[in-house]
């Protein structure tokens, strides 16, 4: 119990942080769906490209977390800061790729064929959003370095005072300000998304600056290093692969449902919301179970990097359980928080369910995920979850609902039959890894 409250302990300021993260599209969720099925449908197309493409850059910057941590409980504290350098000037080449990438949007379009009156809008809404991507990437790397030197509580409160302002900063350019500000509708979700990444990303290089808990990292942007450039991306790039297959396995289901009319994208956008939103509480702890087994490892203990990992899995999953238990109970009442359309509400009620049995699965296979990463196993868990959740997830998805349902409303049901079965398969695959890992004596970690 000691160890799991230690988790805990770590975990907690990560998950309210990543919650305030999230907690702005859910706000950009409730308030397009409170004004039309359009705006919710723009919002859950471009929210859905848009965390495709940042979360796979950003999974390569979290190369630098089980280096961190191993640094950290080694007592390399000075090593911190060159590493935290290089991984900025990763940042911000990921960006100058990242950028034309979201403002070409017809490949986008033709990718996801939405009805034409979204064309302009989805577009406008890419368009803006990628503007915060240079921030939003730097602004990992400070989050990365926090969680990896166990004080998480940092970027906790940047991501709260956000998240405070993010409301009437919505209000502001969604409904517009007579004689100053156009009314933007689901657009101005995005424009004040941007805003608040450049001010977030301001404060934390303040902080940086500022706060003496830093100094000791000697953290900063010297000339480009091969050596750990190249080390952070042979370990980052198969995270940042594996976070591309298990968002776009996601949110490929809200590319395709999208063909199937917007009241089917509607739906699915409540459901997939939620789904994202309780995921936070699985991510957070494993990515803390991952960062204490990192810093055994560092300090050369894997038998503590182990028993951190079933620490970890026994606090998970009984967490997972009653957020199962209280989403089936309130399905109902959060198919209506999220839409005004009935046919919205009646086919999301439907999909909650199936995101609340598909949750338990998640949770495990975020879990497992995690800990191999601790040991810098990425590339296998990336072919893993290639196979599972693009092949078993999207692919048993699409014939699923071409199979079972008829095109229309009821189609996403389909899809998230095929994610239950991508889940399943990850969890035996990643279970099999990390079991062969536990049997296998170390092998050496170089600093």
């Amino acid at each position: 119990m000691t160890r799991a409250r230690d988790v805990f302990t770590l975990g907690w300021p990560i998950l309210v942080g990543q919650i305030a993260v999230l907690g702005n599209g859910v706000i950009d969720t409730v308030m397009a769906g409170q004004r039309s099925a359009e705006d919710l449908a723009v919002i859950g197309l471009g929210a859905a490209i848009y965390i495709s493409v940042f979360v796979a850059f950003r999974g390569v910057l979290t190369g630098l977390t089980p280096i961190a941590a191993g640094h950290f409980g080694a007592g390399r504290l000075s090593e911190i800061g060159d590493d935290v350098g290089q991984a900025a000037w990763v940042a911000l080449i990921l960006a100058a790729i990242g950028i034309p990438l979201l403002w070409w949007s017809e490949p986008w379009l033709g990718l996801t064929q939405p009805d034409p009156d979204l064309h302009k809008p989805l577009t406008e809404y890419l368009q803006i959003i990628a503007l915060a991507m240079p921030s939003t990437l730097l602004y990992s790397v400070f989050f990365t370095l926090n969680s990896a030197t166990s004080r998480p509580a940092v970027t906790m409160t940047i991501n709260l005072v956000m998240l405070t302002v993010k409301w009437p900063l919505n209000l502001v350019f969604m409904d517009g300000i007579d004689g100053f500000i156009t009314p933007m509708g689901a657009v101005g979700c995005a424009v004040s998304t941007a805003i608040l990444s450049w001010i977030s990303l301001a404060v934390a290089l303040m902080v940086l600056l500022l706060d003496r808990r830093y100094r000791d990292f000697h953290v900063r942007l010297r000339q480009p290093v091969f050596g750990k450039i190249s080390e952070l991306l042979r370990i980052g790039f198969p995270i940042g692969a594996g976070y591309l297959i298990e968002v776009t396995s996601f949110t490929l289901m809200a590319l395709l449902i999208g063909r199937f009319g917007t009241i089917a994208s509607a739906s699915h956008q409540v459901a997939a919301n939620l789904a994202t939103l309780i995921f936070m509480m699985p991510l957070a702890l494993s990515n803390a179970t991952s960062i204490l087994a990192a810093q055994s490892i560092g300090a050369g203990d894997e038998a503590k990097a182990r028993a951190w990992v079933w620490a970890g899995m026994r606090l998970v999953m009984g967490i997972a359980a009653a957020i199962v238990l209280v989403l089936l109970a309130l399905q109902d009442s959060l198919a209506q928080l999220y839409a005004e359309d009935p046919m919205v509400q009646q086919f999301a009620r439907v999909l909650i369910i199936y995101a609340a049995v598909c949750h338990m699965l998640d949770a495990l296979q975020c879990l497992l995920y995690s800990s191999l990463r601790a040991w810098r196993i990425t590339f296998t868990p990336m072919l893993v979850y290639g196979i599972s959740l693009w092949g078993f997830g999207v692919g048993g998805g699409w014939w699923f609902a071409h199979t079972l349902f008829l095109p229309g409303p009821s189609a996403p049901e389909g899809f998230w039959m095929g994610n239950f079965l991508g889940l399943s398969v990850a969890c035996i695959g990643l279970g099999l890894l990390l079991r062969r890992r536990f049997l296998n004596p170390i092998v050496a970690i170089k600093p």
